[in-house]
């Protein structure tokens, strides 16, 4: 019998283990993937992140590099597995979790194993379950279409041949229609105005001053912290400068596609219908639209209508013996950032018991 199983060996389930760890408690880590990293690995070749080094350290284990740095997805990946190395944190992989159920204890059943505990923490990430709008169903099968977080190496994908769009324009857009300039591609990349921060400003990286200014660390329950995560607010990037020559930016909603035509909507009116992919070009779609997390092995009753969790700052409101972790905006802004779920998770923990 465990005293806490975790799921997910993400930043969020190591950051917990870590904190377990040192209380002296009997833990096990269950992670889906072949190796610690591989949710990194799968993304897109050339993915950097847009936090400094300076911030993306988990708890004991100072990241490497240069303060300032902007890493990519591998250093990201090679960073969690030495993290598990450091502090031999009891990790078993290939273990997806099938369902958890609780009679006496915790009995979570995998694909491989069943196991008890007493308590039980989720910490499955933030962003997996990619989620692609009903409109994608017009298109036809000739034109193929992914979620960005299906894409690899973009320069196997488009080329001088092929009409990209890209439907989402936040960072993962806005990374991805410039890389699919750069391989020659006609850009298409749709999506409402997304609010950008200079990547510095009066001499010092913005995310100095989100830090030292407590905009980081403010509390998402309290008054200021609601303005801040208020969803109204819409998505912002950080040190995103204009599009290329080649790409061409529809500051709106894509609302349709028949007969060859993109059709858009706005919040006043419908916009002109746009011709795509056009002649002799090959149809690219990247849907950069988000995910929403699922979670079909925990019980219904913790969880809401909408399928997500009863819980208050990251403790379920229905069992006392089960935690969330990593989830966007759960306590602060950077809950769900590698820099930012070890201060969560070591609250959640101690709360926890």
């Amino acid at each position: 019998m465990y005293h806490t199983i975790i799921l997910g060996a993400g930043q969020a389930g190591l950051a917990a283990a870590y904190y377990l760890k040192r209380a002296g408690k009997k833990i096990l880590v269950l992670e889906s993937n072949a190796r610690i990293g591989d949710n990194w690995r799968k993304r897109w070749e050339s993915l950097q992140l847009f936090t400094p080094q300076r911030y993306n350290g988990l708890p004991g284990l100072a990241p490497t590099g240069s303060d300032w740095e902007l890493i990519d997805r591998l250093e990201v990946a090679n960073y969690l597995e030495r993290y598990v190395e450091t502090f031999s944190l009891p990790v078993q992989l290939h273990r997806t979790c099938v369902s958890a159920q609780k009679t006496d204890a915790w009995e979570i059943r995998t694909n491989a194993e069943t196991y008890q505990a007493e308590r039980l923490i989720v910490a499955t990430g933030a962003y997996k379950d990619p989620v692609v709008p009903a409109v994608a169903k017009q298109f036809p099968a000739s034109i193929a279409q992914l979620h960005s977080s299906e894409v690899r190496d973009l320069k196997d994908l488009v080329g001088s041949a092929t009409s990209l769009l890209i439907v989402g324009a936040g960072a993962s857009g806005q990374q991805l229609a410039r890389l699919g300039a750069a391989a020659g591609a006609k850009v298409t990349l749709v999506g409402p105005k997304v609010a950008n921060l200079p990547r510095n400003f009066l001499g010092k990286d913005i995310y100095w001053w989100l830090h030292n200014s407590g905009m980081m660390s403010v509390r998402t329950d309290s008054k200021i912290g609601k303005m801040l995560t208020n969803e109204k607010k819409g998505i912002i990037t950080v040190g995103d400068g204009p599009m290329p020559p080649g790409v061409q930016r529809i500051s709106t909603h894509v609302n349709g596609y028949a007969e060859g035509q993109l059709k858009f909507r706005t919040a006043k009116a419908e916009q002109a219908p746009l011709r795509w992919p056009g002649n002799n070009k090959k149809g690219v779609i990247i849907w950069c639209t988000g995910y929403r997390n699922r979670y079909p092995f925990l019980p219904e009753e913790l969880l809401n209508d909408a399928g997500q969790p009863l819980q208050k700052s990251g403790l379920s409101t229905v069992d006392e013996t089960v935690a969330f972790v990593g989830l966007e905006n759960l306590r602060r802004p950077g809950s769900s950032l590698l820099g930012g779920v070890g201060k969560d998770a070591g609250e959640i923990v101690r709360e926890l018991g």
